[in-house]
């Protein structure tokens, strides 16, 4: 399995009209790449540096995602597009270069508990960031679906798990904290399991 995702960010002079053509292109794009799963979705209220439109797709291997890169990518270049960068919700982070693997480790970890205690989460994936498309050098992204909108601005957020747990590796007034810079924190409503059966 292959996983492609962009955040795609509106120009700041789009008008409707225009950001919506964008978006059925992207969408086009998606549909043609031959992609076992897709998302092509509008963020919701509420994301962190998420950008305005969200593209998952997952593909059998690396050799079908080389098939379909040139088109997708080409969709991107349109005058209501302003920058796209390799993410995807849940959470794209960059862990300081240098970090003792061990303590890398210890995160993977906490993150990986967190599922276990926060009920509206149905399905989740923790990877290791091969390639990094944008400004920032991601290391992680961190996936998960969730029952509705609310529980993740809800219980996901303001779960003891979060806050007690697993905050103190991105708090700069915690020794722990191994991610400094900013994070990507986006989502959008999807039909369809996107993680599941993975």
């Amino acid at each position: 399995m292959y996983n492609v995702t962009r955040i795609v960010h509106a120009a700041e002079n789009a008008t409707t009209e225009t950001w919506d053509a964008a978006v059925a292109s992207v969408t086009a794009a998606a549909e043609a790449s031959g992609a076992t799963r897709q998302i092509v979705s509008r963020t919701l209220s509420g994301v962190i540096n998420g950008g305005d439109l969200i593209v998952h797709l997952q593909f059998e291997d690396d050799e079908s995602w080389k098939l379909a890169k040139d088109t997708l990518e080409g969709s991107f270049v349109h005058p209501a597009i302003d920058t796209h960068n390799s993410v995807y919700r849940t959470l794209l982070l960059r862990v300081v270069p240098g970090t003792d693997p061990s303590s890398i480790e210890h995160f993977e970890n906490d993150l990986l508990r967190m599922p276990a205690l926060v009920t509206s989460i149905g399905a989740w994936r923790l990877s290791r960031v091969t390639a990094s498309v944008g400004p920032t050098q991601w290391t992680h992204v961190w996936e998960q679906e969730f029952t509705d909108h609310a529980s993740l601005l809800g219980q996901y957020l303001d779960h003891p798990i979060h806050w007690g747990v697993v905050d103190r590796w991105f708090d700069p007034e915690c020794t722990e904290v191994i991610v400094r810079d900013r994070v990507c924190h986006s989502f959008c409503s999807i039909d369809d399991m996107v993680l599941a059966g993975d």
